[in-house]
């Protein structure tokens, strides 16, 4: 956008320079008054030909000369630009409403605002999942990094209703706002809740302060990139193989082993069930790490009698395609 400004801004300067060039010369060679000498600079510019007043001597007849080949290219110049400009234009709206309808027509989709540092990765994490997801940003560079990626977008604030409207935020399964500033954050955050209360929230923050009122603000969970950084730095050096290991199965694609969470819904064939019951290694290969209760409570290595209800999210590790059929209805 800012390029195509500039070629138009270029042309008319260009074009401008010609007429005061041409004019001056008419009135100092052939002493025509302004409005004379102005008036045949644009005959000769636009090429409609010349009025009653023509040059009288040779220096006159190679200003003509000079106004044509300028006044032409100059022209042709601004034509180019112009007409650049409207097709562009003309692109870009169809591109964009073609991006809104497939905006409109997703559902359990991630909302991510903000395409900063930590913005960037998660949607290169969310695109890795092959999760579908759609970025709110309103500043002109990385909303023209977000469509060389190739990824949905819609730009504006954030923190407006309607723009969160837009990315279908009554529709989508997560939001997660990672603004550069905790304020934003935070409104971002009491707009998203306040138009989804049942939304899950992931907000950035960057003091511990911002973690309180971002949590009082409705966000699920709140996550500081400097302490993460931080704990991550000091596990790699404390226990490297351990933080290693989980690397691997949090974020690589090179093993077929995932670990992955799974919530029990009420027509799921597990809920009413106990582990032993269950047999999920026997049946389908994977192997259950931790339940956590509807009201936050971890159990970690649960036992054969633990009961699984409507609620509960097992947390397992196995192989991609022996969770898709753990994780069916009953």
């Amino acid at each position: 956008m800012a390029f195509r400004n500039s070629r138009m801004r270029l042309g008319c300067a260009l074009l401008a320079a010609v007429m005061l060039f041409g004019t001056v010369g008419f009135m100092l060679i052939e002493g025509w008054s302004a409005i004379q000498a102005l008036y045949t600079v644009v005959l000769i510019v636009s090429t409609l030909g010349f009025s009653d007043l023509r040059p009288s001597d040779t220096r006159g007849q190679l200003l003509t000369i000079a106004l044509i080949a300028m006044g032409v290219g100059t022209l042709y110049y601004l034509v180019g630009a112009l007409a650049q400009n409207l097709i562009e234009n003309q692109f870009n709206w169809s591109r964009r409403r073609s991006m809104e309808q497939r905006i409109a027509h997703l559902k359990d989709h991630f909302i991510v605002c903000g395409f900063g540092r930590v913005g960037r990765e998660t949607c290169q994490q969310l695109q890795a999942e092959n999760q579908p997801f759609v970025v709110i940003d309103n500043e002109d560079q990385r909303v023209q990094r977000i469509g060389e990626a190739g990824y949905l977008c819609v730009r504006g604030d954030a923190s407006d209703d309607e723009m969160l409207k837009r990315a279908g935020i009554m529709r989508a399964r997560a939001l997660l706002t990672a603004v550069q500033t905790d304020a934003v954050n935070v409104y971002i955050t009491l707009s998203a809740r306040a138009l989804n209360p049942q939304l899950f929230i992931v907000a950035r923050a960057a003091t511990a302060e911002a973690e309180h009122k971002l949590s009082i603000a409705g966000a699920n969970r709140v996550i500081s990139p400097y302490i993460l950084g931080g704990r991550s730095m000091a596990g790699h050096a404390l226990r490297p193989a351990v933080m290693d290991l989980l690397d691997v199965l949090v974020h690589s694609d090179e093993l077929e082993i995932w670990l992955e969470e799974m919530a029990i819904r009420a027509d799921s064939w597990l809920n009413g069930m106990t582990l032993g019951d269950a047999q999920l290694r026997q049946t389908t290969g994977i192997t259950v790490l931790a339940v956590r209760r509807a009201d936050g409570q971890m159990i970690v290595s649960p036992k054969d009698d633990t009961l699984l209800r409507v609620g509960d999210t097992v947390i397992v590790l196995g192989a991609r395609s022996d969770l898709e059929k753990a994780d069916r209805p009953r």
